[in-house]
C-alpha cells in the first residue's frame, strides 16, 4: 500500500508523540512501594543489645536502615522476610554497603543478643540482630508502630508470638521513608532502596 505524500506529516506527528510518551515514561520519578511517608518522619533514637555490646540507631546515620521486628522461633514469616532481604542485598551489589538491615526481636524472654547474632548470620553476615529487656522492646515497638504479644505457653512451655510483619525503611538522616508489607517483592525492595540511596 503506497503512502500518499500528504499523509507523511501525520505519520511524523504520530512518531513524535510516541517518542515523547516513551521519554516521559522513562523520566517519571520512581514511586516507592508500600506505605510512603509524606513527609518522611524523623524517628527517635534507641539503644539495644547486640552480641558485641550496645548499639544505637543513631550510629547508622549516613546509611539507609531497614528495620524488621520478629523473633527467632518464628516458623514462617520471619525467615521468609529475612530471606527476601538477603536476596535484596545481593541484588544491590556494591550499593548494599550503604544499607544496614537490623532484625529486632520482640521475644524478650527467649532471644538473647547471642541467639540473635547466630540467627541473622544464617541469612547474611552483615545483618545485625538486636535484643532487649521488656521495657526496652516495649519502648521501641511503640515508637515504630509495632504490635506484638507473647501468647500463653502450651503444656511444654512453648509459646508463639504475634507481631506486625511489615518492614520499616529509614533514610540516611534517620527519617522513616516507607513501610513495606512483608510480601513486597525483592525487585521492588531493590528499586526502592536504590532510589532512597540516590536521593540522600
Amino acid at each position: 500500500m503506497r503512502l500518499i505524500r500528504r499523509d507523511l506529516p501525520y505519520i511524523v506527528l504520530i512518531c513524535l508523540l510516541l517518542a515523547a510518551m516513551a521519554a516521559y515514561e522513562l523520566s517519571k520519578p520512581h514511586e516507592l512501594h508500600g506505605m510512603v511517608m509524606k513527609p518522611s518522619k524523623p524517628m527517635p533514637d534507641f539503644t539495644l543489645q547486640s552480641a558485641q555490646g550496645p548499639v544505637s540507631l543513631s550510629s547508622f546515620r549516613n546509611k539507609v536502615v531497614v528495620l524488621y521486628f520478629g523473633y527467632t522461633s518464628c516458623p514462617d514469616v520471619c525467615p521468609f522476610t529475612l530471606a527476601n532481604l538477603r536476596q535484596t542485598m545481593s541484588a544491590l551489589g556494591d550499593k548494599a554497603k550503604d544499607v544496614q538491615v537490623i532484625f529486632i526481636s520482640v521475644d524478650w524472654k527467649r532471644d538473647t543478643p547471642e541467639i540473635m547474632a547466630r540467627y541473622v548470620a544464617n541469612f547474611n553476615r552483615d545483618f545485625l540482630g538486636l535484643a532487649g529487656t521488656q521495657s526496652q522492646i516495649d519502648s521501641v515497638t511503640k515508637d515504630f508502630g509495632i504490635f506484638y504479644v507473647l501468647n500463653p505457653p502450651d503444656e511444654n512451655g512453648y509459646y508463639s508470638v504475634d507481631h506486625n510483619a511489615s518492614i520499616r525503611v529509614l533514610d540516611r538522616l534517620g527519617r522513616l521513608v516507607v513501610i513495606w508489607p512483608n510480601d513486597t517483592k525483592t525487585s521492588e525492595m531493590t528499586t526502592d532502596l536504590e532510589m532512597i540511596l540516590s536521593t540522600n
